[in-house]
C-alpha cells in the first residue's frame, strides 16, 4: 500500500538520531596528483607539526592582515598535537585567473587520547612568474571543526569484584550478583564498563502499550533475564552518580578475565559512538554519550543480545531492541520527555531545517538499477546549526557538496545509517536560508510494496516487464531526517524505449545526452516533472511504459471550477487491464473531490505494471499499481486488504492517498493511520457508492473480524510496530487499515453525517500540505459535533481492548425494547445498529449510541416482528452475547 512511512531502517526513523550521527566514513574521493597547491599545503601541515608560527604566516600573501593570519593559527594548532593529517577535499579554478584556485581544505588534529576534524575554504594563487614554490594563501576563511573525539581503552590494569551490585536507568535495572567489573576509559573519566558473571537485567516498561508488546516477545510484562556478560556506555560526568562503589571491590588481574572483557569491547564498542577515521589515523574514535543518557549492551540467556538505551533529546528516549533482528521491543518517552515535548509530539519539532525545494536532475539505468544524480536542495534554518545532517541510501556515493554561498563543503558519510552529514561554512542562525548541491550515484534496488507480503508468495516470474520504483522507502535522494513539505522539478534521463512517471506534473520531455559522471554518456529521453504544490517525498517509476489514455477532469461545469490532469500508462502486456480502470480511475478521482471539495494536486498519473503479486504505491501525483498475473500458487484471499466483489480496492485506495498521506500527512509513526485508515474508508465509502450496500457491509465485516481476531497485539497508535515483534506484516494492516478504517466509521455513528463530513473537510482545508495527528482529529470533530470525543479515542485509537456487550430483547405489538450491556471494566463509545424484521417482510436499521455501561432503547413497530437482531452490518466493533 501507500509508503509514505517506510525507512530503510526503522530504528533510524523513530529511534535515536544521535545514533545516526555518530558513524563515520572516510572521505572517498583522492587529492589530485603533487603540484604548487600541494606543495603549499605540505608546507603548512610541517609549520603546524614543528609548531612554527612563523613559517606558518610566511605562506599567506602580504594581502592578509597578520591579526587574521595569527587567529586562523590558533584555531589550527593545537599545543597538545601529536599528529596532523591536511588534506585537499576539492579545488576549483577562480574565473579570470589561471594561477588562482578555490581550494576546500581537511585538517585531522590529533592529540593524545582526543582529536578533531577541522575543515576550510582557501583561496591560493601564484604569483606571476612564479614556480611552484611561491603559491601562497591569499584568502582564508574561519573553519569550522567537529570537536570531541576519543580513543576509548579498556582499562587493564584494575579489575574489581562485585557482589550485588545495581546501575539504574529509567523503568532499567542492571543488577551483577556475582562477579566482574572492567572500566572503559575515555580522556574525560570514565565513559564505560564491562560486567562478567551472575547478572540479572530487569526492564519494566510504564506504557500499557510498551507493556503487551513485551508480553508479545517474553510472555510478561516485565522482562527479567539473566545475563553472563554486558557493557555500559554513560558520559563521564554520570559515573559517580550511577554506579555505587560499595559493591566493587578492587582485586588482582586475572589475564584470563581481561581476555573475556576484551572480546565484549571489540564486539560491542564499535556499535555506537564509533567514528571511522581510518582514512587519517589508524584505530577506532569514539564520541561519549551527552550527560544523562545510558546505552547498556546486554547478552541474555535467554533472550539474545538486547540494546537498551535512552537518548534524552529524542522525542521518545527510551527503547528495547534487539539489534542482530533489527526488532524494537520498546520506544516510548519518560515522563520528563512527555513533559517536555508532549504526548502529541510531531516530527517537525525535532527537525533543525526545513527543505523548501528540490531541483533534481537524475540519469536512470533501470537494468542496472542505477542512478546518477545531482541535487540541488533549498534549506531554511530552524535552528542555529554547524553541521546539518541528511538521509541517503548507503549503496550511493556521495562525490561533492558545495553551497551557493560558500562553495565546496566537507562532508562525512555515516557507516550503515543511511545517512551522511555537512559541515557548513560556520553557524547558521535560525532562518538563514542555504542552497545545497549534492552529487551522488550508485545502484539502488527498486523499492517493495507493503502489500507484496503475502501468506504463500510465489517465486518471482522472470518474463515479466521489470520496472524501477524509487520512493521515500529506498532513499534514492538526500531527505531530511523527518519528513518535510517542499516544492521539487524533476528530471528523470531513461534510456530509449523505456518511459517515466514522477513526482509531479509533466513538464515535457525531450531527448538528450544524460550525465554519467562514472561511465560513458548513452543517448536517453528526459521526463520533466514540477511539482508546485507542496509534496512530502519525491518518487518516480521507470519501465516499458506506453501511454494509454489522458484527459482533463473538471469538478464542476464552470470554467472557475478545479481542474485535474488524468493519464494512465503501463506495459505493453497489461493495457487491456490499463482500458478498464479508465472509466474507475476518473469516478474514483471525482466522488473523493466531492466528498472534499477539493482537488490537492494538479495532476494524477496512473503507472500500470506487471507483478506477481497485488499491490500499489501511491506518492504525491501519481499512482503505481501492480497487476497480478494470476499464476497459480498465489494465496491472497487470507489477508486484511483481499475484498471480494471489489476489484477496485486497490485503486480505490492509492488515490485516497493523494489527499490522506500527502495533502494531509501525520506527524509521526504513531498517527499513520490517518493515513492507510483513512484511505481504507474512503475506499469503502467508494465501494458503496460503485458496488452498493452489500459490498460495503462485507468489506465492514472483514474489517470487524480482523480488528477483533488482532487487536490484542497493540493499539492502532503503535502504527508501523504493529506485527513487528512476531514477524506478522498482517498485523499492522489488520489494525493500522482495517481497524482505523471501523474506528471511522463508528465515528460516523456516533457524531452523525453531517458532523463527520463537514469535520473531514474541516480538518482537511485548516491543515493541508500539513501534518496532522490524532488530537488534531479529535479537536476537529469535536467542534463539529458539538461533544467529547476523548474517551472515544483513547479507547479505539490508544488501546486494545474489544468490548462484550450483553443484550436482552424483548418484543411486544407495538415496540421492541433492547437492552443493551458493556460487561468489561471499560466503558466504550460504541454505536450499535438494532435490525427488526417483521412478519411482512420489511426491515429497519435503527443505530443507538452506547455512552454508558447500560442502555435500553425502545423501538417503535408497527407489525408483528419475526426476528431482531444486534450488528447485522458488523458496524460496531464489538463481541455481542445474548442473556
Amino acid at each position: 500500500m501507500n509508503a509514505v512511512s517506510r525507512r530503510s531502517a526503522t530504528l533510524a526513523r523513530i529511534g535515536a538520531i544521535l545514533v545516526v550521527l555518530l558513524c563515520e566514513r572516510p572521505l572517498s574521493s583522492q587529492p589530485p596528483p603533487p603540484d604548487g597547491v600541494q606543495m603549499l599545503l605540505g608546507r603548512l601541515q610541517q609549520a603546524l607539526e614543528r609548531d612554527d608560527a612563523a613559517r606558518f604566516a610566511s605562506l599567506f600573501s602580504e594581502a592578509v592582515p597578520a591579526a587574521q593570519v595569527a587567529r586562523y593559527h590558533e584555531e589550527m594548532f593545537s599545543p597538545d598535537a601529536v599528529r596532523y593529517v591536511l588534506r585537499e577535499r576539492e579545488r576549483a579554478a577562480i574565473a579570470g585567473d589561471s594561477n588562482a584556485y578555490r581550494v576546500f581544505v581537511e585538517l585531522f588534529v590529533e592529540s593524545a587520547g582526543r582529536a578533531r576534524m577541522v575543515s576550510s575554504p582557501l583561496t591560493v594563487r601564484k604569483p606571476p612568474g612564479g614556480d611552484d614554490g611561491s603559491w601562497r594563501i591569499t584568502a582564508a576563511e574561519g573553519p569550522s571543526s567537529v570537536q570531541g573525539l576519543y580513543r576509548l581503552r579498556l582499562d587493564t590494569t584494575r579489575q574489581f569484584s562485585a557482589r550485588d551490585l545495581e546501575i539504574p536507568a529509567p523503568d532499567l535495572l542492571l543488577t551483577l550478583k556475582d562477579g566482574t567489573v572492567f572500566l572503559i576509559e575515555s580522556e574525560e573519566g570514565v565513559t564505560g564498563l564491562v560486567l562478567l558473571g551472575r547478572g540479572e537485567m530487569r526492564f519494566a516498561p510504564t506504557p500499557e502499550a510498551e507493556r503487551g508488546q513485551l508480553r508479545l516477545f517474553a510472555g510478561r510484562d516485565t522482562l527479567v533475564a539473566r545475563f553472563d556478560r554486558a557493557m555500559i556506555r554513560l558520559n563521564p560526568r554520570d559515573y559517580e552518580a550511577r554506579v555505587p562503589k560499595g559493591p566493587l571491590t578492587s582485586v588482582a588481574v586475572d589475564p584470563q578475565a581481561v581476555r573475556r572483557a576484551r572480546e565484549v569491547v571489540e564486539r560491542e564498542l564499535p556499535r555506537s559512538f564509533a567514528v571511522d577515521l581510518r582514512s587519517v589515523s589508524q584505530g577506532d574514535w569514539h564520541i561519549l554519550p551527552r550527560e544523562g543518557d545510558f546505552l547498556g549492551e546486554v547478552a541474555t540467556n535467554d533472550y539474545g543480545a538486547l540494546t537498551y538505551s535512552r537518548y534524552g533529546a529524542q522525542s521518545e528516549d527510551i527503547s528495547l531492541t534487539r539489534r542482530d533482528r533489527r526488532l524494537i521491543i520498546a520506544l516510548y518517552q519518560s515522563p520528563l520527555r512527555e513533559q517536555a515535548v508532549g504526548r502529541f509530539y510531531s516530527d517537525e519539532q525535532q527537525r533543525d531545517y526545513d527543505v523548501l525545494d528540490y531541483d533534481i536532475e537524475a540519469s536512470v539505468s533501470p537494468a542496472r538499477r542505477f542512478v546518477s544524480a545531482r541535487a540541488r536542495i533549498s534549506i531554511r534554518m530552524r535552528t542555529p546549526l554547524s553541521t546539518l545532517t541528511l538521509r541517503l541510501n548507503d549503496s550511493l556515493t556521495v562525490t561533492g557538496v558545495s553551497s551557493a554561498q560558500a562553495g565546496a563543503l566537507g562532508f562525512v558519510r555515516l557507516r550503515n545509517q543511511n545517512a551522511f552529514f555537512v559541515r557548513l561554512p560556520g553557524q547558521l542562525p535560525v532562518n538563514a536560508p542555504l542552497t545545497l548541491t549534492i552529487a551522488y550515484s550508485g545502484t539502488v534496488e527498486t523499492q517493495a510494496l507493503e502489500g507484496e507480503t503475502l501468506e504463500d508468495r510465489p517465486p518471482p516470474s522472470r518474463d515479466m516487464e521489470m520496472h524501477l520504483l524509487q520512493s521515500s522507502g529506498s532513499l534514492w535522494y538526500p531527505q531530511n531526517l523527518f519528513d518535510d513539505y517542499f516544492t521539487a522539478t524533476l528530471r528523470i534521463t531513461v534510456p530509449d524505449g523505456y518511459a517515466c512517471v514522477g513526482s509531479g506534473e509533466p513538464a515535457g520531455d525531450e531527448t538528450r545526452e544524460p550525465q554519467r559522471p562514472q561511465e560513458a554518456p548513452q543517448p536517453g529521453r528526459t521526463f520533466v516533472f514540477r511539482a508546485g504544490r507542496p509534496l512530502r517525498y519525491l518518487a518516480f517509476v521507470v519501465s516499458r511504459l506506453t501511454p494509454v489514455d489522458s484527459r482533463t477532469l473538471s469538478l464542476a461545469e464552470n470554467a472557475d471550477a478545479p481542474r485535474v490532469a488524468l493519464s494512465i500508462s503501463a506495459n505493453p502486456a497489461v493495457r487491456p487491464k490499463a482500458r478498464e480502470l479508465i472509466g474507475p480511475f476518473e469516478d474514483i478521482v471525482r466522488f473523493y473531490s466531492t466528498l472534499m471539495g477539493d482537488i490537492p494536486y494538479p495532476s494524477i498519473a496512473l503507472a500500470l505494471v506487471e507483478a506477481d503479486v497485488p499491490g500499489g504505491h501511491s506518492p504525491a501525483y501519481f499512482v503505481m499499481l501492480n497487476s497480478p498475473s494470476g499464476r497459480a500458487g498465489l494465496s491472497w484471499r487470507n489477508d486484511p486488504a483481499a475484498f471480494q466483489g471489489f476489484p477496485e480496492f486497490f485503486l480505490a485506495h492509492e488515490l485516497a492517498h493523494q489527499w490522506w498521506g500527502h495533502a494531509v500527512g501525520w506527524k509521526n509513526y504513531h498517527e499513520q493511520w490517518i493515513s492507510e485508515g483513512f484511505a481504507q474508508y474512503f475506499a469503502a465509502l467508494y465501494a458503496q457508492r460503485a458496488r452498493g450496500d452489500r459490498v460495503f457491509e462485507d468489506m465492514l465485516k472483514q474489517f470487524r473480524s480482523w480488528s477483533l481476531a488482532e487487536s490484542e497485539k497493540g493499539p492502532v497508535h503503535l502504527g508501523q510496530r504493529l506485527g513487528q515483534i512476531k514477524g506478522e506484516p498482517r498485523v499492522f494492516r489488520a489494525l493500522v487499515y482495517n481497524k482505523g478504517a471501523a474506528v471511522l466509521h463508528m465515528l460516523r455513528r456516533v457524531v452523525g453525517d453531517e458532523a463527520f463530513f463537514a469535520g473531514l473537510r474541516q480538518l482537511y482545508a485548516a491543515h493541508k500540505f500539513q501534518s496532522v495527528g490524532t488530537d488534531d482529529l479529535r479537536e476537529t470533530f469535536e467542534r463539529t459535533a458539538g461533544r467529547r470525543l476523548d474517551r472515544f479515542f483513547d479507547r479505539w485509537i490508544f488501546g486494545t481492548g474489544i468490548p462484550r456487550v450483553g443484550y436482552r430483547m424483548t418484543a411486544g405489538e407495538k415496540e421492541v425494547i433492547v437492552r443493551l450491556e458493556q460487561l468489561g471494566d471499560a466503558v466504550f463509545d460504541l454505536p450499535v445498529t438494532i435490525t427488526t424484521l417483521q412478519e411482512d417482510g420489511r426491515s429497519r436499521d435503527v443505530v443507538v449510541v452506547m455512552s454508558d455501561r447500560l442502555l435500553e432503547y425502545h423501538l417503535p413497530v408497527d407489525g408483528a416482528v419475526k426476528q431482531v437482531r444486534i450488528n447485522m452490518d458488523s458496524a460496531a466493533l464489538a463481541r455481542f452475547e445474548a442473556q
